[in-house]
């Protein structure tokens, strides 16, 4: 399985990670502000940062207590 999306505001990291390069989003909090992913259930938190910090819009299922990987 994998995760693609922010599912409260169904945003596909792949479009969210356009939309940060476009308008300079560089924190989790910069992107929650601008777009609400983060801002619900907060399930995608972990993988918004992880595509932050590795480039990625694909990751398998977080493992309690590691960060996402990628897929």
């Amino acid at each position: 399985m994998q995760v693609t999306r922010c599912v409260c505001y169904q945003q596909t990291f792949a479009a969210l990670q356009q939309r940060c390069q476009a308008e300079s989003l560089i924190t989790l909090a910069a992107i929650s502000q601008a777009t609400n992913c983060g801002r619900g259930c907060g399930s995608c938190r972990p993988y918004l940062q992880a595509m932050l910090d590795t480039g990625a819009t694909r990751f398998t299922v977080a493992e309690p207590g590691k960060p996402p990987r990628p897929y």
